[in-house]
């Protein structure tokens, strides 16, 4: 058994590109963590080790963002410099761990002037057929063969609710439109975790927040270096097949 972790980033209100700048995204990423049940000690010994020598308390959401952080009081180095040290071995973690990531990039602006989307709904609606698509890409190519359990952060209710309606809703579509996709590989609903306690969407969430900095900011820093992390063709390409951009 495997566990893909999802997390996004960005912004899911429609977006067009006479909006004024506050703060909605022109885009919206949504990223997977793909880890064996076997592997998983083994990547969150890797990813407490990074809590432990940091922080306080181990017992928390660590986000990419990096705020409201506790550090130990025996560094001597500024608060800013911590947070780039952190960074940096989050992202070692995710590089050096046995898992596969997998990343969808919708341009929002673009989607809605071209009609591909017309509803916020729809935003995480394509995001989760897309990401299902990379990752199917992936199992049928290599002929992974482990049943995946797919696993999201839990938030309030309404939210959940309409979480688990999306996803429902893209497993049908590739079942019904994807020629050889196989819902039956993967969990029949989302798994709603508390992140708090579930490194994997931590990490999902590092992934993605890399993936959106870089298409939002232009900060390609991290997504450059998790790009050996994404599963390729044997021509060598992710784009189109790990990770799959709309527009």
């Amino acid at each position: 058994m495997s566990i893909l972790y999802i997390d996004e980033s960005g912004t899911d209100s429609l977006k067009k590109r006479t909006d004024p700048e506050n703060g909605n995204s022109n885009f919206f990423v949504m990223a997977g963590v793909l880890i064996e049940s076997t592997e998983l000690e083994n990547a969150f010994e890797l990813y407490e080790e990074v809590k432990r020598k940091y922080f306080k308390n181990t017992i928390f959401e660590l986000k990419s963002s990096l705020k409201k952080l506790n550090f130990k009081d025996d560094f001597k180095v500024s608060n800013s410099e911590l947070k780039l040290m952190v960074k940096d071995d989050v992202y070692n973690v995710i590089c050096n761990a046995n898992c596969f990531t997998f990343g969808v990039q919708l341009n929002k602006v673009s989607l809605l002037e071209n009609g591909k989307i017309k509803s916020k709904n729809e935003i995480y609606s394509l995001a989760f057929e897309q990401l299902l698509l990379a990752v199917q890409n992936f199992k049928k190519t290599t002929h992974y063969e482990q049943p995946i359990i797919v696993m999201l952060d839990s938030r309030e209710k309404k939210h959940n609710e309409r979480m688990y309606t999306l996803y429902r809703k893209a497993i049908e579509n590739h079942r019904t439109n994807l020629k050889g996709f196989d819902g039956n590989e993967f969990s029949p609903t989302l798994n709603f975790v508390d992140s708090t306690f579930t490194f994997g969407v931590q990490l999902a969430d590092f992934v993605a927040g890399a993936l959106w900095r870089g298409v939002e900011q232009n900060d390609k820093t991290y997504s450059k270096k998790l790009k050996e992390k994404f599963p390729t063709t044997d021509s060598g390409k992710f784009i189109g097949y790990s990770y799959i951009i709309c527009k």
